[in-house]
């Protein structure tokens, strides 16, 4: 089962239009060289203007931008057993829940300190406590991305959307117990990529790997991007991170409230 590949936007200049998640859409890609600012609500921050350098814009809501990543301390299931994230290189092996044993084709970590968090702080990590997402998973306390995306099976799901198993991030599982954002005063992200995007097992739950999206590719430094462009050159087109699809289908913020409602 694989979620459709259509969970992504590529806008260019020339219009002024309004992108709303209504359908699994959750990433927004945008043509760089026209792009002239863009903002984001601080009230909502999925919702924002795009300003291109023709005067025209969009605004958008329900779309993701802050980079899926776990925490140092994540165990990884690999076919040597579990290893700590941050422990993971570039031609080591994991356990995907698809596709048997995979690759890992890149790992990058991000730094965010205590002024950043505290000017941004949407960027805070998600606690998932042992055994919120039900049968002992996670298996331990883990920390997320609020962005990262962990895999729900329920059949519930497959009742509201045609699958039993989907993709949510951890800020739209917040109303969940167990579920919370952290205090820390700074974090270290850390993103796992193989060549496709992958369900892996981390703290005894399935979550995602890396999935690249333009925006949130401009999140990293300059070495970073030519690293990962290096390995995939094709992620250098709007068009070929958009071939980079999704493992499931990824709920919105209103799909997962509908999901998780008492």
């Amino acid at each position: 089962m694989t979620g459709s590949k259509t969970d992504l936007a590529i806008i260019e200049a020339g219009t002024s239009t309004s992108v709303v998640d209504d359908a699994g859409l959750n990433l927004l890609t945008l043509i760089k060289d026209d792009i002239d600012y863009v903002t984001f609500d601080k009230a909502n921050p999925d919702a924002g203007i795009v300003t291109f350098t023709d005067g025209n814009t969009i605004t958008f809501s329900e779309i993701d931008r802050v980079v899926p990543c776990f925490t140092p301390g994540t165990a990884i299931a690999t076919p040597k057993g579990e290893v700590p994230v941050e422990r993971l290189r570039s031609g080591d092996r994991v356990l995907t829940r698809d596709n048997g044993i995979q690759t890992v084709s890149w790992v990058g970590t991000k730094r965010i300190d205590f002024a950043e968090l505290n000017a941004a702080p949407q960027l805070r990590p998600i606690k998932i406590r042992a055994g919120a997402l039900g049968n002992n998973m996670p298996d331990r306390d883990m920390l997320v991305s609020p962005s990262h995306r962990m895999l729900i099976v329920s059949h519930p799901a497959e009742l509201y959307f045609g699958q039993s198993e989907v993709l949510v991030a951890a800020r739209h599982m917040l109303t969940m117990d167990g579920v919370e954002v952290t205090g820390q005063p700074y974090v270290t992200y850390i993103h796992i990529m193989c060549q496709n995007h992958e369900i892996v097992l981390s703290n005894g739950a399935w979550s995602e790997s890396f999935q690249p999206a333009d925006l949130t590719l401009k999140g990293f430094d300059a070495e970073q991007r030519e690293e990962l462009f290096m390995l995939f050159p094709q992620l250098e087109t709007a068009e070929g991170v958009a071939a980079y699809g999704a493992a499931r289908r990824t709920l919105s913020r209103r799909e997962a409230k509908l999901l998780f409602k008492p």
